[in-house]
């Protein structure tokens, strides 16, 4: 995975800067000669500034200061763009800290974290990186720790490395204060392994300046001479890093450490011999402080000076040394109390030494009013560090309160939506019942008009059948008249031709019984009139429909009780065609042998119609 385009930029005008230029300066062209490209992102130009607010930090806050809100409104000019507005507010954290500020660092963390989740997670690690600084510098190291782990999983190689050793280097300071020296050396060596892969200077630095410090912590506690050993050789190592990359530096105090460390062992641990090697480590860390104006420093410088003198007896240049450094002293804007108390306390000392007891007595009042100072700042700097976890705890409950309410509110709009589901699956069942039913209502309501249409057309049939046999009564009827018409003729030309009485009367009785059988073939057809159509409806059931439209003019015959003979005359059949149709009738019927026809018709309708009623 190749670094990033303005990592690569920032290296090669370094490369090719001044050499007379201090390491600041060389970074502030450096940074100004990116920021100053027309055809540079906004993202590039607003993280740009932004370091450059952090290397002004070092020399002039109130500038830092100007130059991250400049860096913040350009990033702000487009709300899209997450990684410079988190880069940059991670960055105001650690200016307001360098301000003591820190209420506004905690409003400042809130910002960077507010943009982090929509951020790199190059860039989301280093905001959850300084979130554990902060609360590290508000004495919550465990909660320190686990901001730490968390940005460690977001912080992948190479690009990420950079950030890893800075977390390592605090993790050290965690365990280092806890006197826990197994942890402390496992981190003071992934401190430095990631601060060697990152290639920044800067970081080498420090990550050798710890080394060396752990190494002295385990002789302080085992008296192990090689132990000793090791921290010479990391505060070397540190040193010769400054000199080879002095303009890569951003944060020379770190050095500064490593020569005033180096001083102390050749001074404490080492034969007279050493002492030049001492005061030229001295003589590097305060020329150090001096070209980088850092008073705070050049004031350790002179404690440590004061020091080398007063172990070889050399009082009045100790007091000399002190003095300078109190000159400093007074000039730090904002003052440093915990300093001037430990001036001024050497002073007393070196004073009462020399038999100078009235000085000596002016210089410890004046560290009893900087240790009460010191005193009501640690109690002010307490405070608000309590005040700031009150915040945090306010802020973490109502954190956990959205939390909470967001979590109802997910377990609620899960509840709506499975309500919704139902709902919407109650809203189909019913829909597919009424459908069926619909569809249901629809095949009854068609099977009633196939069955009113089946009943019509049987009723049409048995209309149409009724009215058939009607004409043929009719017709039968008709022949009969026609033949008692002929017969009457007949009879008047016969009776006027006959001579014979006994011949007359008999032909005049035979013609009056063909008329009186005319006369009861009346009441028969008015009576077959009376017959209802459904009459052969049930006949045909009967019969399971067996009956032809013939069988069923027998069977009106058979029950008007007409004799063989009529009916062969009227179908103009032989008597024994109407026997047989008779037989083959009871047949259809299924009527046994000793049933009659005639008596099962009658007996038939009165049943059905008695039923009917």
């Amino acid at each position: 995975m190749k670094r990033p385009l303005l990592y690569c930029t920032i290296c090669s005008l370094l490369f090719c800067a001044a050499t007379k230029l201090s390491a600041q300066e060389f970074l502030i062209d450096s940074l100004n000669s990116i920021i100053q490209q027309d055809n540079l992102p906004l993202k590039e130009r607003a993280i740009s500034l932004s370091r450059l607010a952090e290397v002004y930090s070092y020399r002039d806050i109130n500038k830092a200061y100007q130059t991250n809100q400049k860096a913040l409104k350009i990033a702000q000019s487009d709300h899209n763009n997450k990684d410079a507005l988190t880069f940059i507010w991670s960055k105001q954290i650690s200016l307001e800290l360098r301000a003591r500020k820190d209420s506004l660092a905690s409003q400042a963390l809130d910002s960077a974290l507010l943009y982090a989740s929509g951020s790199s997670p190059l860039i989301h690690g280093y905001a959850l990186y300084m979130k554990g600084f902060l609360e590290n510098i508000m004495n919550t190291p465990d909660k320190a720790m686990d901001s730490w782990q968390q940005a460690l999983r977001y912080l992948s190689e190479p690009d990420g490395v950079l950030y890893q050793a800075g977390i390592y280097y605090q993790m050290y300071a965690v365990f280092a204060d806890r006197n826990d020296s197994l942890k402390a050396n496992m981190y003071a060596k992934l401190a430095l392994h990631r601060a060697l892969q990152s290639a920044d200077p800067t970081m080498i630095a420090a990550c050798w300046q710890t080394t060396g410090t752990n190494y002295l912590d385990n002789f302080f506690k085992d008296n192990d001479r090689r132990q000793l050993d090791s921290a010479i050789f990391a505060y070397k190592q540190s040193l010769a890093i400054f000199q080879q990359r002095e303009k890569w530096i951003k944060n020379p105090a770190v050095v500064v450490l490593s020569a005033l460390n180096l001083a102390n062992i050749y001074s404490e641990y080492y034969p007279e011999n050493y002492l030049d090697s001492a005061k030229k480590n001295i003589n590097l860390a305060l020329s150090i402080a001096k070209s980088q104006s850092r008073k705070t420093l050049e004031i350790n410088c002179y404690q440590v000076i004061s020091r080398l003198y007063r172990k070889s007896g050399q009082f009045d240049k100790a007091e000399q040394a002190l003095l300078k450094g109190k000159s400093l002293l007074d000039s730090l804007t904002p003052p440093d109390f915990f300093t001037a108390k430990n001036i001024y306390n050497l002073l007393a000392q070196i004073n009462e030494i020399q038999g100078d007891n009235m000085e000596a007595l002016m210089y410890y009042k004046q560290y009893m009013v900087f240790y009460k100072k010191v005193f009501d700042a640690n109690q002010f700097k307490t405070i608000q560090q309590l005040e700031a976890k009150y915040q945090t705890a306010q802020k973490e409950e109502k954190l956990g309160r959205l939390q909470q309410k967001t979590i109802f509110q997910t377990r609620q709009t899960r509840l709506y939506i499975i309500i919704g589901l139902i709902a919407i699956i109650g809203l189909l069942a019913l829909f597919l019942a009424y459908r069926f039913r619909f569809k249901y209502a629809l095949q009854r309501e068609k099977l009633k008009d196939e069955q009113a249409a089946r009943l019509l057309a049987e009723q049409n049939l048995m209309q149409n059948q009724k009215e058939q046999l009607q004409k043929e009564l009719l017709a039968g009827a008709l022949q009969v008249e026609h033949k008692n018409e002929v017969l009457r003729t007949l009879k008047e030309k016969l009776l006027e031709k006959t001579e014979t009485k006994p011949a007359k009367v008999q032909l005049e009785k035979i013609i009056n019984e063909e008329m009186r059988m005319d006369e009861g073939f009346e009441g028969i057809r008015a009576e077959f009139k009376d017959l209802h159509p459904a009459f052969f409806n049930l006949l045909q059931e009967k019969a399971n429909s067996k009956l032809t439209a013939l069988d069923l003019k027998y069977c009106a015959y058979f029950y008007m009780k007409l004799p063989t003979k009529q009916i062969a005359s009227l179908l103009n059949v032989e008597a024994k065609s109407v026997r047989m149709s008779r037989y083959r009738i009871k047949q259809k019927l299924g009527l046994g042998k000793e049933e009659e026809l005639d008596t099962f018709l009658q007996e038939f309708k009165a049943w059905k119609e008695k039923g009917s009623s």
